[in-house]
């Protein structure tokens, strides 16, 4: 994995990981206020969501590379999952471009694309806690039985925060503003993506280092070095 690539995934996890502490302290939804017309702020945020999302993928492939040795179900879950987050992410920021562009045109108009963000929102949520849960194999393995056992919990937030926009007609905001499991789901990821950046820095070597597959399996060929051998 390029340096450059992994130094820069790490940072935007740290700031994933610090942005949703943010949004889980003011009790809201904060992914990108839309709505108010097309500023630099907006546009800016736009395009760090993108590229926070795209270098923490890497992060997320690079760990799929590594427990594929072990358990390649869940590598090929977690290449696929972390593939529709990602395309659920373009499609977001690419629908509130279009929102940012209209501003306060009429409501007929930005209607159907706040539904469209909305459902856009929950589907990057999905596949984002999907993502987590199918890297577990590597967490339990390489990181602590603590976060092993903490990415359980996004996927069922995510079933209830769906469940509750069955029964809250007329919201038009990215997830359910006030809601617990919203400020809990916000709060588990605070914990997932620092958990993750700790983990980075310690393990950097796992992620900058050449691997062969084959040295992973076979202890003759490569003893393991810091635990990356996935036979125990």
């Amino acid at each position: 994995m390029p340096k450059f690539l992994f130094y820069t995934g790490t940072a935007f996890c740290l700031f994933l990981a610090l942005s949703s502490a943010a949004v889980a302290l003011n009790d809201g939804s904060g992914f990108i206020a839309v709505g108010g017309g097309l500023t630099a702020r907006a546009a800016w945020a736009a395009l760090v969501a993108l590229v926070a999302g795209v270098c923490a993928a890497a992060i997320f492939l690079r760990m799929a590379a590594l427990v594929a040795a072990r358990n390649l179900f869940a590598a090929f879950v977690s290449v696929v999952a972390v593939a529709a987050a990602l395309a659920s992410l373009v499609w977001v920021v690419m629908l509130q471009s279009r929102m940012l562009i209209l501003g306060n045109a009429q409501a007929m108009i930005v209607r159907p694309l706040e539904e469209m963000h909305l459902a856009g929102c929950l589907m990057l949520a999905f596949f984002l806690s999907l993502s987590l849960l199918a890297l577990r194999p590597y967490f339990r393995i390489q990181a602590s039985r603590f976060l092993s056992a903490l990415v359980f919990f996004p996927l069922p937030l995510v079933l209830l925060i769906v469940a509750q926009e069955l029964f809250v007609k007329g919201s038009s905001a990215p997830l359910p503003a006030s809601s617990p499991a919203l400020v809990v789901f916000y709060g588990v990821l605070s914990v997932l993506f620092f958990s993750i950046t700790v983990h980075c820095v310690r393990h950097r070597y796992l992620f900058l280092e050449m691997t062969n597959l084959r040295e992973l399996l076979d202890r003759r060929v490569n003893p393991p070095i810091g635990g990356v051998a996935f036979d125990s």
